[in-house]
This record gives structure tokens, sequence and C-alpha cells, in this order.
């Protein structure tokens, strides 16, 4: 977008606007292609009314075009409550009232969710109030799931105004609730997010005394609405009121009033009360199995770290004093075994004598060393980003991150046991395939046996313990 234009759509400025536009006519047609937000956005967003008007008189095609989160300048400014340009829009394109966002909400669902009383009433219409979101939704329906009392009166007003106020407030979303079953429910969407976010109780006072008041509202005379109607699972609001409320302190007063409008429960509500209480005995094992999985994490990570601090240590070790000490005087040796050796003092005494073996074990040694440096600055390094906040540690990372880290250290451990099998072999007379096929294995078939017993023997003697 040119500059001069944006400025002028922040500010308003309707002058600044026509001189653009005699300057270059199709400057408001070409905008459509060159950015997200238009001027009309911008206009509709911060409330400048007459400037509004101006760009959409020279291009009625903005008021079509939807911006990159997905909203048309009609539901901005429906959602900031500017409902002079809502009215002034709607004058000149009465088809706006059903323009629908990316999510399929028309203008009068904006308004409804934010609450803006007065845009509601310049946008109510039968043909606006019937649409319907892509879950099923009516004005009303997103009324109460925001927590709008204001704002589902109001609707619950109009709608009568033009006698489609039955129909409205008994309709039904995509799982048969009504506006009443969502009331009673209490767990709407802007209720679930403060009660998540925040602990304090009277916040959670507030949003109950809203759910009363909507309930009360519901209820009252101005609705004709069906206290007993059934949702896809065959629950009555009071079924609804009495599964997910359960333990409230408002729970005898909204019963009381739904029962005083000849409310009742279904046959299903012991059904429903099963259910709940087995959701939330599954809820808390997930989280119990979840921590338990968190706090086995972090002891291997911790154990890892340990083992990769000895195995660094045990390796620096081995590299500086390798296996067979190391000579202590200069000499050559003149033993008829090992002709044309000479030593240096501090120098290894398997390199002098077996070159390529030792080769092979330092190189294992090496491997072994630096895989042991690799995994602790790993554990640094994953430990510094998740608490630092640079890098977010969702499960799927943290899934491929712990995965890395068990890679790694299982080729710590790989070429630790290599070391040590060519390790014997340098101060043995044997060679890699003999210790490998007469101490190792014999070591493996023992440890095979030990989990044998423990896990299969052990247990099935305690059974026929237990038996007897």
């Amino acid at each position: 977008m040119d500059p001069r234009l944006f400025n002028a759509a922040f500010t308003g400025d309707v002058n600044a606007l026509l001189e653009l536009i005699q300057e270059d006519p199709l400057i408001l047609h070409t905008v459509t292609v060159t950015t997200s937000n238009t001027p009309l956005h911008v206009a509709a967003l911060l409330g400048h009314a007459q400037f509004a008007m101006a760009a959409m008189q020279n291009c009625p095609g903005l008021a079509d075009e939807l911006n990159q989160q997905g909203f048309s300048p009609i539901h901005l400014a429906s959602a900031k409550g500017h409902w002079e340009i809502v009215r002034d829009m709607l004058l000149r394109r009465p088809d706006l009232a059903l323009i629908k966002d990316e999510d399929g909400k028309n203008p009068l669902h904006t308004a409804a969710t934010k609450g803006r009383v007065q845009v509601l009433r310049e946008v109510f219409s039968i043909e606006s109030a019937q649409e319907l979101t892509p879950k099923g939704e009516n004005a009303l329906h997103v009324a109460v799931k925001h927590n709008q009392h204001k704002a589902l009166e109001t609707l619950i007003q109009l709608a009568n105004q033009i006698q489609v106020g039955d129909e409205l407030v008994n309709a039904k979303d995509e799982d048969g609730n009504t506006v009443l079953h969502l009331a009673c429910a209490a767990k709407n969407s802007k209720s679930s997010q403060l009660t998540d976010s925040i602990n304090d109780t009277l916040d959670q006072l507030i949003i109950r005394i809203y759910l009363q008041q909507i309930v009360k509202l519901l209820v009252s005379d101005q609705t004709n609405v069906e206290v007993n109607a059934v949702n896809s699972e065959g629950l009555t609001a009071l079924d609804i009121c009495v599964t997910s409320m359960a333990g409230s302190n408002e729970l005898e007063e909204i019963q009381e009033v739904l029962r005083s409008a000849g409310a009742e429960v279904s046959g299903r509500l012991d059904q429903a009360v099963v259910s709940n209480q087995r959701q939330q005995a599954l809820a808390r094992e997930d989280r119990s199995l979840t921590s338990r999985n968190e706090k086995y994490t972090d002891s291997l990570r911790n154990g890892i770290g340990v083992l990769a601090v000895l195995f660094a240590t045990i390796s620096f070790q081995l590299g500086m004093n390798p296996p067979g000490g190391s000579w202590q005087d200069w000499a050559s040796s003149t033993n008829h075994n090992f002709l044309n050796v000479t030593h240096k003092p501090g120098k290894s005494i398997i390199w002098e004598l077996q070159k390529s073996e030792s080769l092979n074990f330092f190189k294992l040694n090496a491997v072994c060393f630096f895989s042991s440096l690799t995994t602790l600055v790993f554990l640094a390094m994953t430990e510094f980003l998740n608490h630092s906040g640079l890098y977010a540690f969702n499960k799927n990372r943290q899934r491929y991150w712990n995965f890395l880290l068990y890679a790694l250290f299982g080729c710590l451990l790989v070429s630790a046991a290599e070391e040590f099998i060519r390790g014997m072999a340098l101060v043995t007379d044997n060679n890699v395939a003999y210790i490998s096929s007469n101490i190792c294995t014999q070591a493996w078939t023992a440890i095979a046996l030990f989990f044998l017993l423990a896990f299969f023997v052990l247990p099935f003697c305690s059974f026929v313990h237990g038996r007897l």
C-alpha cells in the first residue's frame, strides 16, 4: 500500500484520499492486490466513518475484501462497535449483512461475540439472524457461548419484534443444543478461558452470575423456550446443569429457576452423570500419567548426564594412561621378540608393541570421549532453550529431541562396549574375536538368565505361593 494512502486511512484524512484518487484514479483498485488490509479495513478498525464512506464510494469492491486474518471491513467495524460505519455501509450495500469471514460468521455473529449492542440493532434482520456458523449456531448461541447477557437480551427483543423469537431461541446447533443447553453447560468459550488462566474466586463468581442472568432471561416471559428440549445425547437443560455444575454453589439456584419454569430431568440423567464421572476420572488419570512420564523423562535425562560425565572421565583417563602403562626410561630393546623397538619415557608401551591394535583402541576411546562431551552439551543446550523460551518445546519437538539424545547415548554405549573388548585384547594374549565369543558371550548369558529369573520365575513362584 502506498504509505500516503495508509497515513490518510490511519488519520481519517478524506481530503488526502481524494487528492490521491485524483492523482491516480486506480489507487483504491490496485491496493486489493498489493496488501492485505485495505484503506477501508484501516478506517473501519479505527472508526473513521467519513473516510470509510469516501473509500467505499470510490471503490465499492473494497467492502468485499478479506484481510489476512479473514475479516472484511464490516466485521472489523462490528467487532470494535463502530455502529455508524456499519450503518452507512449497509445503506450502500445491504448485502454486507450476510458477508462471512474466514470462520463462516457474519457481522451479526461478530457483534454478538463482542457484545456490541448498538451494532446488533443496525445489522439485525431475518436473513442475518437465520444465518448459521459452521457449527450450526445462530447469533443467540454465539452470545450465550461468550457470556454476552446484554447482547442476548437485545437479540431476543429484536427477534420478537419480527416474530422469529421462538424459532431462534429454540434452534439447535450441530450437537442438538439450544441456547438454554449452552447456558446450563457452563463450558462456554469465555468461561473456559478465564477458568483456565485465572484462579481468582471473584472472576469465577462473576462468570457464574452471568450464567444465572442468562438462564433467568431465557426462561422469562420474553421467550417461549422449550425447557425440556433434548440434545443429540438425549439430555435436557436440567440434566446438563446437574452434570456440569456439580459442586458449584450456584447449582441449586439455577436448578430452582429451571424447575420453576417446568424443567424436568430425562431418563438418561444417570447415564450422563456416570459418563461425566468417567470422563473426570480419565482426565485425572491422564494428568497423573503425564506427570509420571515427565518425572521419568527428567530422571532418565539426569541419569544419562551422570553416565556421560563418568564415561568422559574414564575415556580421558584411558587416553592419557592407556592399558599396559608407559615406558619409564630411555632404551632400545634388544629382545629378540621385539626387534628394532625403541622407546622414550612416558610413551605408551602398547603403542610401541602393537600399533595396529592400539590405533583401533584409541579410535574407539576418542569416539566414546567425544560422544560423552556431545551428550553433555546437548543436555545443557536443550535445558537452556526450554527454560529461556527461545525455542518452543511442544510434544512433537520434545519427542524429537529426546530421540536424538537417546540415539547419541546409544552410540556412546556401543563405543564404550567395543572399547572394553579391544582394551581386554590389548592387555591379554587373546584377540578380539576370542574375547567377544568367550568372555563377553558368557557375561551376556549370565545377564539374560538374571532377567529371565527376575521377570518370569520369581513372579511365577510368588503366584504359586499365594495360591497355596
